[in-house]
């Protein structure tokens, strides 16, 4: 597997001072990721990107929603606690608050990645 936990903090500032491209880069590679530990290819990060461009950011909002389901049954599936982010992920994205929103999707990501790791 070919898994990057990434800095939460990192993708913060970075998403800050790019006025929210690393945030549609990340949204790409978090597809990437989700789709690597279902071992399915249920995401299309290009298109989930050219959508949310597209819309003006209203299908990222959906995004958000959608990506925070599947990593909670990835999850459920590694036997770890779910956090049942979807809703938090769903609200904040409606209220302007998407970039926390990807702060708390790959915080949750990094969770389920160290729980895939075996010792």
């Amino acid at each position: 597997m070919n898994l990057c936990k990434r800095s939460v903090a990192v993708s913060l500032v970075l998403g800050f001072l790019t006025c929210g491209i690393y945030t549609l880069y990340l949204m790409y590679e978090v597809d990437r990721d989700v789709n690597t530990l279902s071992n399915a290819d249920v995401n299309s990060g290009g298109t989930d990107v050219l959508l949310t461009i597209i819309t003006c950011g209203l299908y990222g909002i959906y995004w958000y929603y959608k990506i925070g389901r599947q990593l909670d049954d990835l999850s459920y599936d590694l036997g770890l606690r779910t956090s049942n982010i979807s809703i938090l992920t769903l609200v904040l994205a409606i209220v302007g608050f998407g970039i926390i929103s990807m702060a708390i999707t790959q915080s949750e990501l990094n969770r389920v990645i160290d729980g895939t790791v075996i010792y």
